[in-house]
């Protein structure tokens, strides 16, 4: 099966997107410079030497291994977009840089009436926001503003409609679009995405009165499912096509990470190794969120993504020993683990094998009661998640990844909210985060190794309350009075 999109769930939390270094292996491609107009133009870069080779297999398609050593940190591929445009199912947003909008407050394109940021954005006549040729195209359809959820509905057939438009406005993206899976037959088979794509999306195109055939509406709607990238950060919802990084096989213990460059021209990804590779080694992403148990990415996988993964991880009851998806056993304070973890109906089991034993039904039923309860705690309550991992910590084991969850927010709270600003926190609480951020390094050290944003961010949470018992001690030592 070919290559996915790597779409990570996201809660309402700030996050850091990592750094940004420069390319040093890419092939021939086309840089832009922006005019003064706002359009941008092509010019060729400089011919470079790739660090990976293409493969096939006949059950993942193609994919990429590292052609040679790869040093943790080094840039693999760097490349600008094809396309890029608003998520589905997203708010109201801004159509050049994809930010939210204020439903009572905000700003108008002046030739199409579409909502914007403002006149300045920074997304106005780039084919990575709002092109002249979609703006063009949206002056002949009006927003309907007396309905906003309708109108939010729309955003849905925008992505799809930006593919669309490359036909003509840039035929060289849109052959490297065509050349993308959609997996139609799969899609199609499954009776649920063919109905909700024709409604949301190719009704709606028609709706406006453009002409597209229905079948190539569908084929775009499967390659953005299949092959997209949720790019941007905190605030943002879009999604974007690249023509290599589609390429890059699944795994759910990654070997590389990846950021996106929103102002740059061509709105860059940038993928990196965040461990070493030697020659031959498989280039991976993880289409999934790492920080999920098992039964949960492989549903994901399975649902968006179109096949079964059973990658290492998955097929390791323990998850490489991080008990990611265990529960406590009632009778003997062990790990209830899943009994075969690439079938979704076998049966749980404690890992002691004092005998007790979970249907998967009831493992189900019991995980979605208790990731509803978590997901009710407000993004920054501090003293809710806290109750959460308190509530549920003889049902869920520590590590179980709705505690790491819990613990991963905390860590970025503890010391920037109201109430626990870092200056301000007692010797206690300082502790805690520390305590915390230990607990998740455990974990991210297994599940994305090397340089990765989980750990990247979880360290530099790590050195703060650090750095204030550090100097409280010392500020402690340092008055020696004379008498």
């Amino acid at each position: 099966m070919n290559k996915k999109s790597h779409k990570k769930k996201q809660k309402k939390r700030a996050r850091d997107d990592g750094g940004r270094n420069k390319e040093n292996i890419i092939e021939p491609e086309v840089e832009k410079d922006t005019k003064e107009n706002g359009h941008e133009e092509e010019k060729e870069k400089p011919k470079k030497e790739l660090c990976y080779e293409v493969k096939h297999s006949d059950v993942m398609g193609r994919y990429l291994v590292a052609s040679r050593d790869l040093r943790a940190g080094e840039v693999i591929i760097e490349e600008p977009a094809i396309a890029v445009g608003p998520c589905s199912g997203c708010a109201l947003i801004c159509l050049g840089c994809y930010r939210e909008l204020d439903e009572t407050n905000f700003a108008k394109c002046q030739v199409c009436k579409w909502p914007m940021c403002s006149s300045s954005c920074f997304g106005q006549g780039k084919y990575t926001g709002h092109s002249t040729y979609e703006c063009e195209t949206l002056k002949t359809i009006s927003p309907n503003y007396a309905n906003l959820e309708d109108l939010k509905d729309s955003y849905n057939a925008l992505m799809p409609l930006r593919c669309l438009l490359l036909k003509k406005a840039d035929p060289a993206k849109w052959t490297a679009l065509s050349a993308m899976e959609s997996h139609n037959d799969l899609r199609r088979a499954r009776g649920d995405i063919y109905p909700m794509n024709e409604k949301s999306v190719v009704q709606r195109i028609r709706k406006w009165g453009l002409e597209y055939d229905a079948e190539e509406i569908h084929t775009i709607c499967g390659i953005l499912e299949v092959n997209a990238f949720e790019v941007g950060g905190s605030g943002a919802n879009a999604r974007a096509l690249y023509d290599r990084a589609y390429l890059i096989a699944h795994d759910c213990t990654p070997t590389t990470t990846h950021t996106d460059a929103e102002k740059q021209p061509g709105r860059p990804l940038t993928i990196r190794a965040s461990i070493a590779h030697k020659a031959g080694d498989m280039i991976s992403i993880c289409y999934a969120y790492t920080l999920q148990g098992t039964l949960r990415r492989r549903a994901h996988l399975r649902l968006s993504k179109f096949f079964e993964c059973a990658c290492a991880r998955c097929a390791d009851r323990t998850e490489l020993g991080t008990s990611a998806g265990a529960f406590r056993c009632p009778k003997c304070g062990g790990r209830v683990l899943a009994g075969a973890p690439l079938d979704a109906a076998a049966a749980w089991a404690c890992a002691a094998a004092c005998g007790y034993a979970m249907p998967a039904r009831a493992v189900e039923m019991l995980l979605k009661r208790l990731t509803d309860e978590y997901e009710a705690v407000d993004a920054s309550d501090v003293v809710g998640f806290e109750s959460f991992l308190h509530k549920y910590r003889n049902v869920l084991y520590p590590s179980h990844y709705l505690c790491l969850s819990a613990k991963h927010s905390l860590s970025q709270l503890y010391g920037k909210v109201e109430n626990y600003m870092i200056h301000e926190m007692p010797e206690q609480e300082l502790n805690r985060k520390i305590e915390i951020c230990k607990d998740l390094m455990k974990v991210f050290d297994v599940i994305e190794p090397g340089y990765s944003r989980l750990r990247g961010v979880t360290l530099y949470e790590l050195h703060a309350p650090l750095m204030i018992l550090t100097t409280r001690q010392f500020e402690k030592k340092r008055y020696v009075p004379f008498g």
